[in-house]
């Protein structure tokens, strides 16, 4: 059986040194390529300019990043939460620069009608430290076993029991995608770059 990082009464784990630092350069190299192609070679929905950074679909347009899903470390993470049949249905690149990246606290899926199954998972790849002044995540440990939170998913500016998800550069913080959660502002002097990846639960 594979050490699970997982805690299912808080709803997220990490797992530490996911990424090397060669892995973390090279993820970073990726997502500057892709971010100074061209228009006409941009996906439609990167944002490229000042602000909060994005690139989507990264799995089809980088074989490096593509491998990184696939990591049995990362993937027993998934499966502890929402279980072993599962595929990736969004893998993206966010990087607030200063000043940017606040967001409100929401869910990666509809809310819960229940104590059922959990049917989305989501991690967010460090490729910076993670600081308490930098934009890193934040989120409601337990949110995703309270459909009353689940229903405020994108009312919320703040919660008194929400926490920051902080570490090294090469850390994922995996989630279930019914927690609360969201970017913070980036207070720092620099971007605050990661991966975001989110696999839903296939039909049995």
């Amino acid at each position: 059986m594979p050490q699970l990082n997982y805690d299912e009464s808080r709803g997220f784990g990490a797992v530490d040194g996911l990424l090397s630092a060669d892995d973390v350069a090279s993820v970073q190299s990726e997502c500057e390529r892709l971010l100074l192609l061209p228009e006409p070679d941009r996906h439609l929905r990167d944002k490229v300019a000042h602000g909060t950074r994005h690139l989507f679909d990264l799995v089809e347009r980088s074989p490096v990043i593509d491998a990184i899903v696939q990591r049995r470390a990362l993937l027993d993470e998934v499966a502890a939460i929402i279980g072993t049949r599962f595929e990736a249905f969004e893998v993206s690149f966010r990087s607030p620069q200063p000043g940017f990246g606040a967001q409100r606290l929401h869910a990666d899926d509809i809310p819960k009608l229940g104590h059922g199954p959990d049917t989305v998972a989501t991690a967010i790849v460090a490729l910076v430290d993670f600081t308490e002044h930098n934009g890193s995540t934040r989120l409601v440990p337990g949110s995703h076993r309270r459909v009353d939170l689940q229903r405020r998913s994108g009312s919320l500016d703040r919660h008194h029991d929400e926490i920051r998800l902080l570490g090294s550069a090469g850390t994922a913080f995996v989630f279930s995608g019914h927690v609360l959660h969201s970017g913070t502002r980036n207070d720092s002097t620099s971007e605050r770059p990661a991966l975001q990846l989110v696999w839903r639960a296939s039909p049995s």
